[in-house]
């Protein structure tokens, strides 16, 4: 049985992550999540592999910050510390709540 393949950061983080994010990010707090997905994202900028839509224009933090009309913040995780009352496991549930929102907008947007 192999293990399946993930196209996107979104379906990595949606089907694998948010399972077990301890596991992948040591804690399970949104204040290791940004490392992970910038390790992610260099992958990307070292290998040939076209950007994934996870970042830039139509990219998450971009949907999430114009759908609930927020100030830029120069760390996105606040935005979700704000939202769980500083508890961080509710922060990252946050975060997965919105991930699966979002991937459903771009779906339907852009598929």
């Amino acid at each position: 049985m192999g293990n399946p393949e993930y196209s996107n950061l979104t379906e990595l983080m949606l089907n694998v992550v948010r399972v077990r994010p301890g596991m992948y990010l040591g804690t399970n707090q949104i204040i290791k999540l940004p490392n992970f997905i910038i390790g992610y994202h260099f992958r990307d900028l070292i290998s040939e592999k076209a950007p994934d839509f996870y970042f830039g224009e139509n990219g998450f933090l971009t949907w999430y910050v114009d759908k609930f009309k927020l100030p830029q913040l120069s760390f996105w995780e606040c935005y979700f510390m704000q939202e769980a009352n500083d508890n961080e496991e509710k922060a990252i549930e946050i975060y997965f709540e919105r991930l699966e929102q979002y991937y459903d907008w771009y779906k339907a947007n852009y598929s």
